[in-house]
């Protein structure tokens, strides 16, 4: 794993569009750059088409999946091919040809690890449609009848687990344990070389851990456009508040990095990088508190556990995390690997565990 640098979290200044401020630069001297913090992600030079390639591999691989649902029987060798972008295996002949993957950007201790549970999808979808039950992989049916989820064995929804386990090993690893650090954004990286359409390498690092939040660049006045973690971000706002507290951060560190602003950029970085995690806790919570609620039917129990502990996995992939390894084993426990077997108590307790390692008691009713 990268590793990450410790650095002192600086007060995180209050945000008005088009406001000005002051600090001291980068080089050391006593100078008061002002400068202006946009409405909007718009700056120049700005270019994170990288991520968004990979946002659109992982939502045609998580596609493929759930065809599994319906019956169909998948293929680990394409699913492979899809995680390495290898042999044209996207129907996009533009992320076939974007000279990008997702397999490379998984943090490397979690890579074999997603290619043995798409060996374990494909293997699930061996049963062709029969009805699952425990100790038997196939498609679990909700009780209105609305919804089918192919599971295996332990009643885990695999399509869920590996998309929501991806958006942890990938999208948030590369974020909060690359761009946003010193190795990302640190004095030692270049802010004064411009590449045209791309920035400074500073600039472009802030840009590409953006561009994996997946948020439109005028959020969150619109949300309708937000992907993946800015899309769960909107689901949890009005109890976290994630939506203003993230785009505030990133709107004033690219402000900050165009004027060598070290201090704000610091400051916006421990931002995110703190705001980033919680963001993962409150999703976990979310469907945790969904899985308790739908306790009595096996099929969207399945599916909000997945979910869940597809989120709670990613918060191991984050160097400086807040919870403990205690904690973090404490509440896969009460998930469970059965999930036949996870209880409304076991669901309850796991909620628990997290809310009280990020202090979200006050909020866990409301997410």
């Amino acid at each position: 794993m990268l590793t990450s640098i410790k650095r002192k979290v600086f007060p995180v200044l209050g945000l008005a569009a088009l406001m000005a401020m002051a600090s001291c630069s980068d080089d050391g001297n006593d100078v008061t750059p002002s400068y202006e913090i946009p409405a909007t992600y718009n700056f120049e030079n700005v270019n994170y088409a990288g991520q968004t390639a990979r946002l659109g591999m992982l939502t045609e691989l998580s596609n493929y999946i759930k065809t599994g649902n319906e019956g169909a029987v998948l293929d680990a060798s394409k699913m492979k091919a899809m995680y390495a972008n290898a042999n044209a295996p996207f129907s996009s002949a533009d992320l076939n040809n974007a000279g990008k993957q997702l397999k490379d950007k998984t943090i490397a201790t979690a890579q074999a690890q997603f290619e043995g549970y798409f060996d374990a999808v494909a293997q699930a979808s061996q049963s062709a449609g029969a009805a699952a039950s425990d100790g038997t992989a196939g498609i679990l049916t909700s009780a209105d009848g609305a919804r089918k989820y192919l599971v295996d064995a332990n009643g885990v929804v695999l399509d869920q687990f590996i998309k929501k386990g991806l958006m942890g090993a990938v999208l948030y690893f590369q974020a909060v344990d690359h761009y946003l650090t010193e190795e990302g954004i640190g004095a030692a990286v270049d802010n004064k070389t411009v590449t045209p359409g791309e920035g400074t390498a500073m600039q472009h690092h802030w840009d590409e851990a953006f561009g994996y939040f997946g948020a439109p660049k005028d959020f969150p006045a619109n949300t309708a456009d937000a992907q993946y973690w800015a899309g769960y971000s909107a689901e949890v706002d009005a109890a976290l508040g994630s939506n203003k507290t993230m785009m505030d951060a990133f709107l004033k560190g690219r402000a900050a990095i165009n004027a060598n602003d070290t201090k704000a950029k610091e400051a916006a970085a421990a931002t995110l990088r703190t705001e980033w995690e919680r963001l993962a806790v409150a999703a976990a919570i979310l469907e945790l508190k969904d899985a308790r609620e739908n306790v009595a039917d096996q099929a969207k129990k399945s599916q909000k556990l997945s979910e869940a502990k597809g989120f709670v996995m990613g918060l191991k992939y984050k160097t400086d995390r807040k919870i403990t390894d205690a904690q973090y084993e404490q509440a896969m426990v009460k998930i469970g690997t059965n999930f036949y077997n996870t209880t409304a108590d076991d669901i309850a307790a796991a909620i628990d565990i997290l809310s009280a390692a990020y202090n979200m008691d006050s909020i866990k009713g409301q997410l």
